[in-house]
Order: C-alpha cells, then sequence, then structure tokens
C-alpha cells in the first residue's frame, strides 16, 4: 500500500473505526490508540481490498480494529476478558445491520444531532448530566430533587423518543 492510498484510508475511515472500537467497548483512550493501530496494520498488510468499493474497506479495517481490540483485552492480566470473540462477531453483526449500510451509520449520526437539538431543553439538559458529564442517577436525582428511578424513567422516555425521531429521519432520508 502507497501512502496516498493510506491517506485515503484514513479520511473516509478514521471516525468510523474510532465510533465502532468505542461501540465495542473500548474506551476513548484506547480507541484512539487502537483507531491509529488499525491504520498501521492496514499499511503494513499485504492484502489489500479493492480501494474502489467502499463498503468492503470499512469491513476490512473493522475486522483489524476489531482484532486489534480483541487482542488487547487478552494481553490485559489484571484486567480479565470479559469479552468474547463470539461477542464482538455478533456486535459486528448488528454494526453491519444498523450502520454499515450507511456509510458507516454518519447518517445515524447526523439524525441523533438533529433529534438532540430538537429535545427541550430539560430533557436535553438530562441527557447532557448523565452522558456528558456522567452523572450518576443518584447524583441527578439530588440536583433535581427526584428519586433515582425517576430519573431512570425519564432516561427511558427520551432514549426511546430520540431512538422514534432517529428511526423516522433515517426512513425519510432526514426530512422529518
Amino acid at each position: 500500500m502507497d501512502r496516498e492510498t493510506l491517506t485515503m484510508l484514513i479520511t473516509e475511515h478514521q471516525s468510523a473505526i474510532y465510533r465502532y472500537l468505542r461501540y465495542l467497548g473500548a474506551d476513548s483512550a484506547s480507541a484512539e490508540d487502537l483507531t491509529q493501530d488499525t491504520f498501521l496494520a492496514a499499511f503494513k498488510s499485504e492484502s489489500v481490498p479493492d480501494t474502489d468499493n467502499k463498503a468492503r474497506r470499512a469491513a476490512w479495517l473493522r475486522g483489524i480494529s476489531r482484532n486489534l481490540l480483541l487482542a488487547q483485552l487478552r494481553r490485559r492480566r489484571a484486567d480479565p476478558v470479559l469479552v468474547g470473540s463470539e461477542y464482538l462477531q455478533r456486535a459486528e453483526d448488528v454494526w453491519s445491520a444498523q450502520f454499515a449500510g450507511d456509510e458507516d451509520g454518519l447518517g445515524y449520526t447526523e439524525a441523533l444531532r438533529h433529534c438532540l437539538s430538537a429535545l427541550p431543553d430539560k430533557d436535553r439538559r438530562l441527557i447532557d448530566l448523565r452522558y456528558a458529564q456522567r452523572k450518576s442517577r443518584i447524583e441527578m436525582a439530588n440536583m433535581r430533587k427526584m428519586s433515582p428511578d425517576g430519573i431512570k424513567t425519564q432516561l427511558r422516555r427520551i432514549r426511546s423518543r430520540l431512538a422514534d425521531c432517529v428511526r423516522r429521519r433515517i426512513s425519510t432520508g432526514g426530512a422529518s
């Protein structure tokens, strides 16, 4: 593989590989490192898929990244491997079925951004507390003067509305 092809692969697939590794359970720092390692391994590979087939290249890179993640998990002696290759294959199947048909989930990402921006402010703040600020339900309940179960119910309803919104946007091509 030449540098031009590598540059093209990185430009087209870097963010998707990172998202895929996070989807598989890698923490942010590991996902960044493994994304770089994926492209390094691809550069060293002697068998590169057809450069005209973007879906095939994406699947090939996901396979490399999945194998690197599994190897990393196996090397960690202090943290036993809780994820087997069967789990990773099922995750790949779900990823392919749900996201890969849409250029590795970019359409879903855009739909989710739109749906999040359409949420009422109080719901968006609750999502921000949970996912951006990583607050526990107990912390959120104390802040909102609610019960943790009330927070859990609200989050479940918001996630359900977001999922419905994303599905509608994807099925209508973003017009919803």
